[in-house]
């Protein structure tokens, strides 16, 4: 029971032609070729995309895709789910051969309001390859997923469990205020330190559901030329920087969403299965960088 890894993010947008050109030109991704002007499917890797994008009236997540390793465990899950007072809706063949999996099944997060979509059987593209479309080496996705996705919430505790109770997710940390409030929740599912997260915000101060998605780079020069990149065209929301938890280097960056990308370079892994939760405190002195991240835009 439980699900493996991220598998794929999709999002709405009120502009569809700048998430093209972005893209190619700032992430680095391919425009998968059946991709249309109701539709944008964006390739990472093998599979056949990691993002999606669709026209509409709001500029957010609108779901994310998980990998479950069977239909047994698919079944299991939901029924999990299902024992907890969550509803869960089967997949209909328009979604499937939409988001090109074998089979789906999907709830709404009590917490976040978000459609998680439990998946299997993803659809890969062998041939041709990806090739990413400026100077970046690739991407560390295979059996750790697509990287991690921070969702915003107004009960830290309550989410992380949650998402332990239901899907199996173990619990990497959590960040704490200095006086004691939880901030941060971070969650594994596989050999990644985290693959979701969440910060404490109330629902009257979110202005959207998602704040990041991070994806990890081959190089720490990905990172390096991303950021140079990101700078000549006043995309950045931070400085370099190292965070005391997953350890990677890293800097975020805005999209034309106005929700940020975090690009990373050799974040440390866990083994889940023998892994005691860690505590950090915001401020503390055992992290550095990533100046101007909690600004106002």
């Amino acid at each position: 029971m439980g699900v493996s890894r991220l598998a794929y993010l999709g999002g709405t947008t009120t502009d569809l032609a700048a998430w093209r050109r972005y893209a190619t030109e700032v992430l680095g991704i391919e425009v998968s070729p059946d991709s249309n002007d109701r539709l944008l499917y964006l390739r990472a890797d093998e599979r056949h995309h990691r993002l999606a994008f669709h026209p509409g009236t709001s500029d957010d997540v609108a779901y994310i895709g998980w990998d479950v390793e069977s239909r047994g465990a698919l079944e299991a899950t939901a029924r999990a789910l299902e024992a907890g007072g969550v509803r869960v809706h089967a997949g209909k063949a328009s979604e499937l051969a939409e988001r090109r999996v074998l089979d789906l099944v999907w709830f709404t997060c009590p917490h976040t309001e978000v459609r998680m979509e439990l998946t299997v059987g993803a659809e890969v593209t062998f041939y041709p390859r990806f090739t990413s479309t400026r100077e970046i080496s690739g991407f560390v996705m295979a059996e750790q997923g697509l990287g991690h996705a921070v969702l915003l919430t107004g009960d830290i505790l309550a989410t992380a469990d949650f998402y332990v109770r239901t899907l199996g997710f173990g619990v990497s940390d959590y960040v704490f205020a200095p006086d004691g409030a939880p901030v941060g929740a971070f969650l594994h599912c596989n050999a990644r330190h985290h693959s979701l997260a969440f910060f404490a915000v109330p629902m009257s101060e979110r202005g959207r559901k998602i704040q990041h998605l991070m994806l990890e780079t081959k190089s720490i020069d990905d990172v390096g030329r991303s950021y140079d990149l990101c700078l000549e065209r006043k995309l950045t929301k931070s400085s370099l920087g190292r965070h005391p938890d997953d350890r990677g280097l890293s800097f975020y960056f805005k999209n034309p969403s106005r929700w940020l990308f975090e690009y990373a370079w050799q974040l440390r892994t866990i083994d889940p299965g023998n892994w005691t939760v860690e505590k950090y405190v915001m401020g503390s002195a055992n992290g550095w960088g990533h100046a101007g991240l909690f600004s106002p835009d």
